[in-house]
Parts: structure tokens; sequence; C-alpha cells
């Protein structure tokens, strides 16, 4: 067998294709795998140019610009259509400087990698959805009894203003009925909160445009979700004050889903406490705003402070956490151009992330 003969023969052996073509663009040759990719035969291939196989497929721009370039090599991808049907390739040009000058490509279907990292993105974004809707069920499932409750004093108002008004009504009975209808109004507007908050963090606000928002109208609607879950644990929630009118450019829905994530989180770590309290601190720190959550714990362990931002860590029993959260948190406030970090020169558990307040803070 001759060399040539040889070389042919472990080329058709190689599990990727292979074809090689003179400084003209014209085949001079190619292995069996090339052949059967583009179903071609040997005899057709050679002597063609090489627009006739592949400049359907977009691919000979890539290749002029790799002609003139100083280059030796180059590594591309590029997505063909075979068959009907996409491929992914990653492909390799080399120039060989031998007797014949001639052009080596070598082509990589990596489909089914684009395909696996494909399905690994979706399956990342349904965990997102999964947990950020676990951390909705276990924080809300008391909202039940949050709505049941206002539309009972609603309900027993409304009868008490009715059978008032069957009667003649004197001057106190008069202040009685305003004070009732006060509280009526109040009580609707809880609810409207309440509905408020749950259609916000309900859905996906990924793609949502930023928006000018209160901080002040961020911690209600966020607390209206949660305060009953704080209540039935018996933990105290403490809310310094802070400006009301400070506002930040942001996705309300997702600064939420940070918040409800770390209360979550305080109130799982301390609910075996006998002391139970989280405290929420917010800051104007000039071009950003502050959130700080601090609770009765006693802090985190220095060896576990960088992973818990990592994907699938938790440090709760099995059954009680997806490792989601803070991985989820960590993207959010990324995402809005701020930080989120353990304060570990706080004697209790702290945790802060910044947001800037609009995006001309980090132009």
């Amino acid at each position: 067998m001759s060399t040539t003969n040889e070389a042919q023969a472990a080329l058709n052996w190689l599990p990727v294709s292979v074809c090689w073509f003179d400084e003209d663009l014209n085949f001079m040759g190619a292995n069996l795998k090339f052949l059967q990719t583009f179903n071609v035969k040997e005899d057709e291939l050679i002597g063609e140019h090489f627009s006739q196989i592949f400049d359907s497929y977009g691919f000979m721009s890539t290749i002029a610009q790799f002609m003139k370039s100083m280059e030796a090599s180059g590594d591309y991808h590029e997505t063909l259509l075979l068959n009907r049907k996409q491929t992914h390739f990653k492909f390799t040009l080399q120039k060989c400087h031998t007797s014949e000058r001639m052009i080596l490509l070598t082509l990589e279907d990596i489909t089914p990698v684009i395909e696996r990292n494909q399905e690994i993105e979706t399956l990342k974004t349904k965990l997102a959805e999964a947990s950020r809707m676990a951390v909705l069920g276990e924080m809300t499932s008391g909202i039940g009894h949050e709505i049941n409750n206002p539309l009972t004093i609603i309900l027993s108002q409304a009868e008490m203003l009715r059978s008032m008004i069957r009667k003649s009504l004197s001057i106190e009975a008069k202040q009685d009925l305003l004070t009732r209808l006060d509280k009526i109004t109040s009580t609707s507007f809880r609810i409207e909160k309440i509905v408020r908050g749950l259609k916000m963090y309900g859905r996906d606000s990924s793609q949502d445009p930023f928006q000018s928002t209160l901080v002040t109208n961020l911690i209600s609607d966020s607390l209206e979700l949660c305060s009953e879950k704080l209540r039935e644990h018996e933990i105290h929630l403490i809310i310094d004050d802070f400006d009301p009118n400070l506002q930040i450019d942001c996705r309300p829905g997702q600064i939420s889903q940070i918040l409800l994530n770390l209360i979550g989180n305080s109130k799982d770590a301390i609910s075996g406490l006998d002391e139970r309290w989280i405290r929420l601190e917010i800051k104007d720190a000039g071009d950003v705003v502050r959130f700080a959550l601090i609770d009765s714990g006693r802090g985190i362990p220095a060896s576990i402070t960088n992973k818990l931002t990592d994907s699938f860590f938790t440090t709760k029993e099995t059954g009680k956490g997806t490792g989601l959260g803070l991985s989820i948190s960590k993207k959010i406030v990324e995402s809005h151009f701020g930080q989120i970090y353990v304060d570990s020169n706080c004697p209790n558990t702290k945790f802060v992330f910044e947001v800037p307040k609009g995006l001309a803070a980090v132009a």
C-alpha cells in the first residue's frame, strides 16, 4: 500500500469530517466521513470548487476571510442545514505549506453538545421557576387566612351599617358609621395589597423593562405575602425607618423575589431558636440603595460563605430547600447591576444586597 493510500485509509477511520483543497478552493480530496455527511461521491468532488458544496450554507465568507488573513490556522463555529435539519459544526482550517500548498478543513459535529447545553439551560429555567413558586407557596400558605380575615371584617361592618341605616341615626351613630366606613376602606386596601403582591411575585418578570419604583411599595407588597407565615412561627419583624420617597429603577417582581427568599431563609434558620426576630434595614447609600436583612441567628461559618450562592448548595435538611434561592437572587441582583453578600462583621446573620438607584448610576 502506498503512503498516500495509507494516509487516506487513516483519515477514513477518523470520526470527524476532513477535506483538503488548493489555494483556488478546488477540492483535492476528502475522507469517508465527509463524503457521507455531505452525501457526495469522491470522484464527483475532486476538482470541484469549494462553493459547489458550501455556497448554499453561507460558508464562503468565513473561508474567504481566513484565506486573506495571515493566520496559519483558525477555529470557527457554523450552523449548516443538512437534510433539512440544523447541524452545528466546529471546524478548523489549517494552511499546509507543502509542495502543493493546500488547505485542510476538519469539521466536528457538535450538535449533541449544543442540544444538551440548550436542554440544561431549559432545565435551569424550569428549576428557577419551580424555586420561585416554592418560595411563594411556602410564604403564602396562610394567604387564605390573610384574605379571609379582612373579608370577614368587611362583611361584618357592612352588616352593622345595614342595621344602623334601618334605625334613626343620632350624632353618635353617624360618627360610628364614619368609623366603620373607614375600617371597610382600610381593610379593602389591605386585600388589594395582598392581591397586588401575589400578581407581582407570581409571574415571570425577568424580561420586564426596568421601572422607577418606590422602595416603600416594594417592601409593603412583599411583606403582605409573608407576614402571616412569620406570625405563625412567632417571629418578630422589625423594619427600620427609611426615606418614604426613596426610589430605584428595577423589576419589582424580582426584587420582591430576593426579599422573600432572604426572609424565607431567615424564617427556616431561626424557627427553632428561643429568640426569633428579623430586621430589615434600607439605606440610601449614594448611587445605590442598600437592603440589609438581619436575623437572630449567630452568623454563617466562614467555610461555607463563598458557597452560599452556588446552585443547589443548601444548609437545610433534605426536603426543605432547593438550593437555588440564593443562586437565583445573586443572578437577579447582578442583572440589576448590583451585588449581594454576607456581612461577616455582624454578630448575627446578615445578608446585604445593593441595587443602583437608576441606570445612570451604572452608565
